[in-house]
């Protein structure tokens, strides 16, 4: 059984910096409209409780177990490592769109300056050397990790994505650690 690695972001300790983001984004020389990794800012409300908690989340590929983007694509520009890393190849992309639309994260976007298709590559070549992806060694509390995911993880991890029956089907290998203080259903 091939490998499978994925993203684990612990939102207690994420500042909302952003550092995840720039350096995805001076790596890759991303125009400055575009970005593989995004950044929000999520409000939950416990109304039992009468609490408010705030938190980000960082999210990018989710390097899915069953890549919805790799399925569609016509041109063969996607393909799947042992590893479990989603590979995008924009000489192959046909800038058809279809793994844009495809995708339920978003991960797949355009890059207005070549018309291709482009997504985060989970820098690879470091990995190959290594070496932790940009995101992650930028992360300065250790918020957002690169794992390797071995059966279910804990159940103290929430995935994001669980009860929703399309994201099941491509299995998103991104896991949350949740705020303190949320009920794990």
């Amino acid at each position: 059984m091939a490998k499978q690695l994925g993203f684990f972001l612990d939102v207690n300790r994420c500042l909302g910096c952003g550092a995840c983001i720039k350096a995805c984004a001076n790596h890759n020389r991303l125009p400055p409209s575009l970005t593989w990794r995004k950044l929000r800012q999520v409000e939950d409300v416990d109304y039992d409780r009468g609490q408010i908690s705030r938190f980000f989340l960082s999210t990018a590929c989710n390097h899915c177990a069953n890549p919805e983007c790799l399925r569609v694509c016509p041109y063969g520009a996607y393909a799947k490592r042992r590893d479990g890393i989603v590979l995008h190849f924009p000489d192959k992309c046909g800038s058809c769109k279809s793994c844009v639309a495809s995708c339920p994260f978003g991960a797949p976007q355009i890059n207005p300056q070549t018309g291709k298709a482009g997504k985060c590559q989970l820098c690879h070549e470091r990995l190959d050397k290594g070496n932790a992806p940009y995101c992650v060694q930028a992360c300065v509390t250790g918020a957002l990790q690169l794992r390797e995911i071995q059966g279910n993880p804990t159940d103290r991890i929430l995935r994001l994505t669980a009860p929703l029956p399309t994201l099941r089907l491509t299995k998103p290998s991104t896991f949350y650690y949740p705020p303190r203080g949320t009920k794990i259903l």
